[in-house]
């Protein structure tokens, strides 16, 4: 297990505490869990996923003519 140090303000620590203390959790712990789960979500996210937008060679006017592409002509 890897140990990191991280500077927090008062008003976030003390809120961090706060919810670790209702989920009956210790700080540590607690605030591992969450950015296991804020790391896990991202990625689940397609956003963040390595996947294909587009196949296919693009138009080369594709960047200057973004709007067009994605909402039609009339956008």
């Amino acid at each position: 297990m890897t140990h990191i140090s991280v500077p927090l303000s008062d008003d976030v620590r003390r809120l961090a505490e706060i919810a670790a203390e209702e989920s009956g959790l210790p700080l540590d712990q607690f605030v591992s869990l969450c950015i296991a789960r804020t790391v896990t979500k991202r990625s689940d996210d397609p956003m963040f996923a390595n996947i294909t937008a587009y196949e296919g060679d693009a138009p080369t006017d594709m960047a200057e003519n973004h709007d067009e592409y994605l909402y039609g002509e009339d956008a």
